[in-house]
């Protein structure tokens, strides 16, 4: 994408029209729909396999209706709405509307396919389920590797990227329907309004999609205020220096943070369905720690080694240096939030195994407000990188209100203990980071992106070979379980 389309027009129209339809499969793909669900399909299951399949007919038939009406409505609303919400020039605000046409289809696709991936989960059944990104990513290297050689007009490209993009999306629906067809759980489709299940999905749904709605807002009205700050002064790439440092920042929250809300909200389940409620604390706790043990360096790499990220991944093409010097403070900013995201994913997915909804939506309420009011304070000073900082205070609150209100559960940690395990971890943190430090100062500012490669190599395998070490010889649980968990699959290997 970097060294294709670079931080021009094409680019920001891009990532403005893919902000739509990413913002509704969010909302409802990776999240609030699968989460809602898995509890009710669990106790229809229960009922029996013959009504968890029509259950789950029943749902699915209806979201196919409701999706293909908010397509549609878009459809006839986007041209007229959209070119003044841009601005900019009016071949800029075509372009935004005829991709976000393409691209809205994606809901549909991505909101079909979170059924299906719940429904795997609630068995523990999660390989499959994990294809679904990486399907939806093929496609777009399908298009880089062969379509892009062929086609040189960068307008023509940035239509076919899109075209592709929604082919990746029915490829991932389909995948999803045939396993759960393999594990004899295919629903029986049929349009039924007056199903208690829907009643029921749906009120646990609304608060918690009107909660992800205000995270999803949130980055919504991130890209538009990014893309005031470009119309203001052309200048500044500002729509897409935010929208390329927030997708380094992903990396490590979708790998760790969303695998281990994606897994925890069926083994709490599960500890509820036993009557081991003592043992949710800790559970949830463990989870936290652990995510924190995985997520924390790389922020600390992020800030550290930001503009070598940058240049090792993107400079190319028609991105430059001048590209990465107006992403580095984003990246440096957002990467401060990046334990904060993971563990609010976590906290939220223990929330739903209450089927309490409406807590986060209010923390996510607050954090939404919070984060407007801070961006649109530092809008003068920090420019673009408002954003950025803003996004980091508010999901640092986020994450202590959530923590603070699961009392309301009969949650209480031992804090002392929380925060013993945490303080430890501070001890392999120094480690890691005084190398970081030392690579950061050694690095000369380089011109290529293999240089970059060479210093990232250097920076961050010797790094994480400290952080461990210091992690085994501090005896670390968050550290000793992987490390036992490793053994184990060796010693099964080789008997």
């Amino acid at each position: 994408m970097a060294t294709s389309f670079g931080n021009g027009m094409v680019a920001s129209a891009f990532s403005v029209a893919y902000r739509f339809p990413n913002m509704f499969r969010n909302l409802l793909a990776e999240g609030t729909l699968s989460q809602s669900f898995m509890p009710i399909f669990s106790d229809y299951e229960k009922i029996g396999r013959e009504d968890a399949r029509q259950m789950t007919g029943v749902v699915l038939s209806f979201l196919f209706f409701f999706l293909s009406c908010i397509v549609a409505v878009f459809w006839v609303l986007a041209g007229k709405f959209l070119p003044d919400l841009v601005g900019g020039s009016n071949e800029y605000g075509k372009l935004v509307v005829d991709l976000s046409l393409i691209l809205f289809f994606l809901i549909a696709t991505a909101s079909l396919s979170s059924i299906f991936m719940s429904i795997s989960n609630s068995k523990h059944n999660y390989f499959v389920p994990s294809l679904s990104p990486i399907i939806l990513n093929l496609s777009y290297l399908s298009v880089f590797l062969f379509a892009f050689p062929i086609v040189q007009n960068i307008e023509k490209r940035v239509y076919i990227l899109a075209y592709g993009i929604v082919g990746g999306g029915v490829l991932q629906l389909l995948v999803q329907a045939w396993y759960v067809g393999r594990l004899g759980l295919f629903p029986i489709l049929r349009l039924d309004l007056n199903h208690p299940a829907l009643k029921k999905i749906f009120s646990l749904m609304l608060p918690a999609a009107l909660g992800g709605s205000f995270y999803q807002l949130g980055l919504l009205v991130d890209i538009f205020l990014a893309n005031y700050v470009q119309n203001q002064d052309p200048n500044i790439r500002a729509v897409v220096s935010l929208d390329y440092a927030q997708r380094l920042v992903q990396l490590p929250t979708g790998i760790i943070g969303v695998a281990i809300a994606t897994t925890i909200l069926p083994t709490l389940l599960e500890t509820k369905k036993m009557g081991k409620k003592e043992e949710i604390p800790n559970e949830i706790a463990s989870a936290l720690t652990f995510g924190l043990f995985l997520t924390i360096p790389a922020s600390f790499g992020l800030i550290i080694l930001g503009d070598s990220v940058l240049n090792a991944i993107y400079l190319g093409g028609r991105w430059t240096l001048e590209s990465t010097a107006q992403a580095v403070l984003p990246l440096a900013l957002y990467s401060l939030a990046i334990p904060f995201y993971s563990c609010n994913k976590i906290l939220i997915s223990s929330y739903y195994a209450f089927q309490d909804t409406k807590t986060p939506l209010r923390m996510q309420l607050i954090a939404f407000v919070m984060n407007l009011v801070l961006a649109i304070c530092f809008l003068g000073i920090l420019r673009h990188s408002s954003i950025a900082l803003a996004s980091a205070i508010g999901s640092a609150i986020t994450t202590i209100l959530l923590i603070y209100h699961l009392k309301s559960h009969d949650v209480r940690f031992a804090l002392d203990a929380f925060g013993k395990r945490i303080l430890f971890l501070l001890f392999p943190l120094l480690g890691l980071g005084i190398w970081l430090f030392l690579i950061g100062l050694w690095r000369d500012p380089a011109r290529d992106a293999w240089t970059e490669r060479g210093y990232l190599l250097l920076g961050i395998g010797p790094g994480i070979g400290i952080y461990f070490f210091l992690a085994y010889f501090l005896k670390l649980p968050e550290f000793m379980g992987l490390w036992n968990r490793i053994q184990s699959k060796i010693r099964k290997r080789n008997p």
